[in-house]
């Protein structure tokens, strides 16, 4: 898989202070997870958005270089976002080391259109990431599924996905990811939701 360059800082300080001082000048707090010690870090915002943008929705190996003498390989584990700015708050990365059993989240592509969906049916992508377990060598970017044969009625479940060497996906084998609903369902949902707000209403 492809891999990036982000370059990060050490932060010495913590506390909510310290992390709105850092945002004021254009940085974002960040922390590492891993078996070399959980470390802060403090990255560039203006960085961090133009490596989202070569991303571009795909799990990837980025290498964080720290200074001259030290990088680590890691993964974006999970980022929070202020709901009123949608400017980054913090990022959580994990570390990634060759050798090592890790656990990650992979996004989910649909490919095609259903025949379910031209036939008037309602698409339910209900999960947009699975989560895996497998080697670093082994980490899929995406896991793409073929929709184009689903009909109204149909579903894909976890046990349905492609089987991806090295990859093995945890979770209900019976977990929904994807499916077409009926025309009529979505109908009377939208009618009980109209009613429900008459009601609330008065």
């Amino acid at each position: 898989m492809s891999e990036y360059l982000l370059s990060v800082q050490k932060r010495e300080g913590i506390g909510r202070g310290n992390s709105r001082r850092l945002r004021a000048q254009g940085q974002i707090p960040a922390v590492i997870y891993g078996t070399s010690g959980n470390r802060n870090l403090a990255v560039a915002e203006r960085d961090f958005h133009m490596l989202l943008r070569e991303v571009a929705g795909s799990t990837a190996v980025i290498t964080l270089k720290i200074d001259e003498n030290e990088s680590i390989n890691a993964l974006i584990h999970e980022t929070q976002r202020d709901p009123l700015t949608d400017r980054f708050r913090h990022i959580d990365f994990l570390e990634v080391v060759a050798g090592q059993l890790i656990h990650a989240h992979i996004p989910v592509h649909l490919k095609g259109e259903s025949i379910g969906v031209k036939n008037g049916g309602v698409l339910e992508h209900a999960i947009h990431e699975v989560q895996v377990h497998c080697m670093p060598r082994h980490i899929p970017e995406y896991v793409e599924i073929d929709i184009s044969t689903l009909n109204v009625g149909d579903a894909i479940h976890l046990e349905n996905l492609p089987t991806l060497e090295g990859v093995t996906y945890d979770g209900e084998p019976d977990m929904v990811i994807v499916s077409v609903g009926e025309p009529a369902k979505a109908e009377r949902t939208a009618t009980e939701e109209a009613t429900e707000e008459a009601a609330a209403a008065e």
